[in-house]
């Protein structure tokens, strides 16, 4: 049993259709055999007991005139059938009268000492069939004939060999049709089991099993792959709540921590520079105390939509915390391209901020920094605080640059 578990799905079901199919055939083989040679037996008896019957009426005459040479003549005419190896008849005083063997090598003539019953009975080698002698509806004697079953058995012999052989046919025919039927069982399950070996070990959840099959395996693919797809929708919403601010939709932190060190490491093997813009909203924690956080939230938004209406190729608005947003732009060769893209911000937050309850004046203040060699994350990160605090020295709503001393 240990040894089947560890078959591949595929030789099971082989193994599976050879056993089902060898006892169910060996089941069929038996039975047919076992009735036929119940019949062969009863047919056989039959026979004799009527061919019996036959010599015992012609012997009739003869045993009533004790006329032996007759009888014997008509005791001869059974050994024309090969099968029967000797007969006798017996007077009604139970005493031998007349007796034929076939006189075959190895062995002896038989005949019993007197008649035994009436009727037919087997042994291990022969059937012995004691017919009575009638005339004038009157037992003047009986009929003894022995017949071999070699035949019988050589017959026998020769339908097991047979059917062995049918059975030996009908295995292969059965795996040879197996072999073919399985693919609709085992590629599925394959299939099924490929698929979440690269969900489990590569945690590709994109991936889906794939199968023609409508019946319950097909149903079991689908509800995989349905899982598959609800699992990898959490996954996506777990990674837009770990990257990306839920109020603003805009990138996070987090995400802007990584991309800011791949952008600072990609500028280095390139030769560009990345432009660092801090962003602060104006006066913001006064629009939270006067006009409540649903107003201050929808002012947040509003800002964000503002900002990425305003970035450029190569440009991404994050929001940090609060009220502080940054935009990274990669891939920048002078400070005037930081400078445009800041004057695209100003523009964008020229207009009023509206909501139901009436309209708000919006600005901000910005700190550019630019990267150069050997510049980290700390470090940039370092020189655009410092650019955006001289714009709020200098009476916000203006941008500063970083500038090295």
């Amino acid at each position: 049993m240990l040894q089947f578990r560890k078959l591949r799905i595929k030789y099971k079901l082989m193994l599976v259709v050879i056993l089902t199919t060898s006892l169910g055939l060996l089941i069929s083989v038996a039975g047919v055999i076992a009735f036929d040679r119940v019949k062969q037996r009863e047919i056989l008896v039959e026979e004799m007991t009527i061919l019996t019957q036959v010599i015992g009426a012609r012997s009739a005459a003869a045993l009533s005139f004790m006329d032996q040479a007759s009888a014997r003549e008509n005791l001869s005419y059974l050994l024309l059938r090969d099968s029967i190896t000797s007969a006798c008849i017996h007077d009604r005083n139970g005493d031998i009268f007349a007796k034929v063997d076939a006189g075959r090598a190895g062995e002896s003539a038989f005949c019993p000492e007197s008649p035994g019953e009436p009727g037919a009975q087997f042994s291990s080698r022969y059937l012995d069939v004691v017919e009575p002698i009638r005339l004038n509806n009157q037992s003047i004697g009986y009929l003894t004939v022995r017949t071999d079953l070699s035949d019988l058995g050589a017959r026998l012999r020769g339908q097991v060999v047979a059917n062995v052989g049918i059975l030996v046919l009908s295995l292969i025919a059965a795996l040879a049709i197996t072999s073919r039927l399985q693919q609709a069982f085992y590629r599925p399950i394959v299939a099924l089991g490929q698929t979440a070996h690269l969900v489990t070990h590569e945690g590709n959840y994109g991936v889906r099993a794939s199968t023609d099959n409508e019946d319950e395996l097909g149903e079991a693919v689908a509800a995989f792959n349905t899982m598959l797809g609800r699992i990898e929708q959490d996954q996506e919403k777990l990674t837009n709540m770990a990257y990306f601010d839920t109020l603003t939709e805009l990138p996070n932190r987090r995400r802007f921590s990584e991309e800011l060190e791949q952008a600072i490491g990609k500028a280095a093997r390139t030769g560009k520079r990345v432009a660092l813009i801090f962003v602060d909203l104006d006066k913001f924690k006064q629009v939270n105390d006067t006009l409540g956080h649903d107003v201050g939230d929808l002012f947040l938004q509003s800002c964000a939509d503002r900002l990425r209406a305003a970035m450029p190729v190569g440009g991404m608005a994050y929001r940090l915390a609060g009220d502080e947003f940054t935009v990274m732009l990669e891939g920048v060769r002078f400070i005037s391209e930081a400078e445009d893209t800041a004057k695209q911000i100003f523009q964008q937050f020229a207009g009023q901020f509206v909501w139901p309850g009436g309209t708000l004046n919006m600005s901000v203040s910005l700190g550019i920094a630019l990267s150069n060699d050997g510049d980290t994350v700390g470090s940039l990160l370092k020189k655009a605080d410092m650019a955006l605090y001289q714009a709020k020295d200098a009476g916000r709503n203006n941008y500063q640059i970083f500038r090295e001393k």
